[in-house]
């Protein structure tokens, strides 16, 4: 966690240029702006436009307690974003650059630097108090895979569907969706019951050795855990969490307002929301989320939410999860499996990609626990590499 201060500027300044060089391949767009806004901070004072930039951002991240280093840099881009959308005039110079409203969208050139200023300048602090204001949450739909390959793989008819961190609760709808996990050599995954080619997953590593249409497992019951769930029906939700998408990425958009129409249509199984606070309130969560009288198995899954937790509250947590799975596997005779996404924590093996999260299950039966590393993915999941978990999963699902 950061505090506040202006003697921390130079630890911000690295970190936003951490973030931009991660983004550079992915989003040329955002990589942009965050190489340009860290360029900025260590300028100089003048009298013009880009001192009083560099002053109010400078303010922003260095004026309070943030709960990590990614939080303010997404939150300035979202509200930025939303101002685009929204077709600001005053960011108009900005509009042909962001593919969500604009196709073909402008490549970053040596102007851009000068029109952001201008963008940034023109919203004054109106940008900075929204910024502050914004309230992050997750908007990557394709994340939804995590759960839905280990569930399908292991051949899983039926199951209760929890997730920690849901947000929107639009990855609960996973299986609605078609994911497509291809290998060099030929090899194809194909899950979900969704028609249109939707998610691409480039695949390295370990494969299943042959193509395989996995069957999804039919969700008798989907039910989401959140700080500050997502209330869809408000106005505006939905816009903003549109704004979160990368503003170079359309492709990101259109998943996201399919997921919104799906779960807009969606009859059996609702998505049902809790807020709950974890890991403190994760037993009395349990306890509305998880049947008392179950008719399949519950799978458990969490994707890029304990990165923000600290050691004691992660530990908490990991204790919380297996005080409550492991009675309740013995009582119900039942599987329980944790499906967990998350970047690698200290004293855990370094991700083959910067900012890449580990995959694993753990898969208790009979109070019985099981640890299957899968491997590795974008954050994103447009690319992932399997190692020798991928085998095992599918050998136990023949079990």
């Amino acid at each position: 966690m950061r505090g506040g201060g202006d003697t921390n500027l130079g630890e911000w300044v690295a970190s936003i240029t951490r973030q931009a060089a991660f983004t550079r391949g992915y989003s040329p767009l955002y990589a942009a702006i965050l190489a340009t806004l860290a360029g900025w901070l260590q300028g100089a004072d003048g009298d013009d436009a880009e001192t009083a930039v560099r002053r109010r951002f400078a303010g922003f991240v260095t004026g309070q307690t943030w709960d990590n280093d990614l939080e303010p840099i997404l939150k300035l881009a979202a509200a930025l974003h939303s101002f685009v959308l929204a077709g600001d005039p005053r960011v108009e110079m900005l509009r042909p650059y962001y593919a969500t409203v604009q196709t073909p969208a402008r490549a970053v050139g040596e102007a851009f630097a000068g029109e952001l200023l201008a963008g940034l300048d023109a919203l004054g602090d109106e940008l900075v108090v929204a910024a502050r204001a914004w309230e992050i949450q997750t908007n990557e739909t394709a994340r939804g895979v995590v759960w839905l390959l280990p569930a399908a793989l292991l051949q899983i008819e039926a199951v209760h569907l929890v997730e920690l961190g849901a947000s929107a609760g639009l990855n609960l709808l996973a299986e609605l969706r078609r994911f497509e996990l291809g290998w060099a050599d030929g090899t194809r995954v194909t899950l979900g019951h969704g028609e249109a080619p939707q998610f691409e997953v480039a695949c390295t590593g370990a494969s299943p050795g042959a193509a395989i249409v996995a069957r999804a497992p039919e969700v008798l019951s989907r039910v989401g855990a959140d700080a500050r769930p997502v209330d869809l029906d408000a106005a505006g939700a939905e816009t903003q969490l549109a704004a979160c998408v990368w503003g170079d990425q359309p492709k990101r958009m259109d998943r996201l307002r399919e997921a919104l129409a799906l779960r807009r249509q969606q009859q059996a199984a609702p998505v049902k929301l809790v807020r709950a606070r974890l890991p403190d309130e994760l037993e009395e969560f349990f306890n509305v989320a998880v049947p008392t009288q179950p008719d399949g198995p519950v799978v458990l899954f969490d994707t890029y939410v304990t990165a923000y937790f600290n050691d004691v509250d992660h530990g908490a947590l990991v204790r919380a999860v297996e005080a409550f799975a492991r009675p309740w596997t013995l009582r119900h005779r039942l599987p329980w499996l944790w499906v967990r996404f998350e970047p690698p924590r200290a004293g855990e093996p370094a991700a083959p990609q910067v900012g890449w999260c580990r995959w694993w299950v753990e898969v208790w039966t009979q109070g019985r626990r099981r640890r299957i590393e899968l491997g590795w993915s974008h954050p994103h999941c447009v690319a992932a590499e399997f190692g020798a978990g991928l085998a095992e999963l599918v050998a136990l699902g023949t079990e």
